[in-house]
């Protein structure tokens, strides 16, 4: 089957083509199908008009003119166009907002399709909570509604990363079959973490971090974020652990405040910022760590979100703390594969970072586990027939 994926934005730095469409789309091609996926890179204009192939999936950008309605309007064109030239059996598209959506309704139900949900984007998600313009976030609550619409009554299929996007799914589509499909690792993954594990002592001496705890966090900093949680747990448990270091491996909008917040910390010389890598090198930082964490608040996004890179700390073997809404408590079991903590509380995520910190070998099992857990539960290739049926269904409809 020649399927394309149609992406909301570039290959990076946001994570929805990386973390998402990619190891599916991979995992697609090493099942025998073909997948070509067409992205419009207005947030990383450098793209424009790039095509490379990786793990026999081809990607091939728009060229990208700016941000604004005119140039959005431009990409949906560019991705409409090499959709119907590529004569696909299935176009599935992510994401109800932005020029690929645009791309997606214009299609107007002409080929199968399969819409897919992998944020809160509209009002009470990211329309509210990120820096945008009023016309901007009125505009998102709208395309988000309109395309899911649409979409279900044109008899396009529903695939959602969260039971929370599949809720929202139903009651904007009036459709009562959405596909769950949580985030799911790049087959490759398991090689590249075994690559850094056998060069672990190199890597974290070449990190630095020789006679050192590190703990880590990678991901995206918005605007609006959590990371004053895990801040004050690490402020809390760094003078009883002296080797205890913090490591951040971050991009987005709210990384120069969190920035100016590390500046002001008493324990600012333990706290080590990086700006967004490429996976590999990420890979190799996370194995050499010995702990992670990803703090949340009870938030629309937060209930919304499957992180891709909690999928990563598993693969990496990480003993995780992590705020216990959203996705989360799908991939692992509360103190056999990581710590659970109330969304927004500090202190709770401070003593779970202490039981990690204080028991190193119940820790070490922890990340065991979670290793496990996660390609035993979530491989692609174990998800695929439930996806590959559904691909079926649309296109006989």
């Amino acid at each position: 089957m020649r399927i394309v994926f149609v992406a909301p934005f570039a290959f990076t730095p946001k994570a929805t083509v990386s973390a998402r469409m990619a190891p599916l789309a991979a995992a697609l091609v090493a099942a025998g199908h073909e997948v070509v996926v067409v992205v419009p890179p207005y947030d990383n204009p450098a793209d424009g008009g790039k095509c490379w192939e990786r793990d026999g999936v081809r990607y091939e950008n728009a060229v990208a003119s700016g941000a604004g309605a005119l140039a959005q309007r431009s990409l949906a064109t560019q991705l409409l166009r090499r959709t119907r030239e590529l004569a696909p059996d299935l176009v599935h598209a992510f994401k109800p907002v932005g020029p690929g959506a645009l791309a997606f309704d214009a299609l107007g139900g002409r080929l199968p399709g399969v819409l897919d949900l992998d944020d809160w984007e509209g009002r009470g998600g990211w329309a509210s909570e990120g820096a945008y313009s009023l016309p901007i976030r009125l505009g998102l609550d709208a395309q988000e509604r309109w395309t899911v619409r649409r979409a279900g009554a044109r008899g396009a299929a529903l695939t959602c990363a969260s039971e929370v996007l599949c809720e929202r799914a139903r009651a904007f589509s009036g459709r009562a079959d959405p596909l769950l499909l949580p985030n799911g690792p790049a087959p490759a993954l398991r090689d590249d973490v075994a690559r850094a594990e056998a060069n672990r002592d190199a890597l974290r001496a070449g990190f630095g971090h020789a006679g050192r705890t590190v703990m880590v966090y990678a991901g995206t900093i918005p605007h609006r974020n959590d990371m004053d949680i895990a801040l004050r747990a690490f402020e809390g448990r760094a003078a009883a652990h002296p080797d205890l270091h913090w490591e951040v491996i971050a991009s987005g909008e709210g990384l120069p405040s969190f920035a100016a917040t590390v500046a002001a910390s008493p324990m600012a010389a333990r706290i080590h910022l990086h700006g967004f890598m490429p996976h590999a090198a990420l890979v190799e930082r996370l194995v050499a760590a010995d702990l992670a964490v990803y703090p949340y608040r009870d938030t629309p996004i937060n209930r919304a979100k499957c992180s891709g890179k909690v999928i990563d700390y598993m693969a990496a073997g990480l003993p995780m703390v992590l705020s216990d809404v959203g996705m989360n408590r799908h991939y692992v079991t509360d103190g056999n594969s990581a710590l659970l903590t109330p969304p927004g509380d500090a202190a709770a995520f401070e003593t779970a970072l202490e039981r990690l910190l204080g028991n190193p070998a119940y820790a070490k099992e922890v990340g065991r586990a979670a290793q496990a857990r996660l390609w035993a539960r979530f491989a692609w290739p174990e998800r695929l027939p439930a996806l590959l049926d559904l691909y079926a269904r649309v296109r006989r409809r």
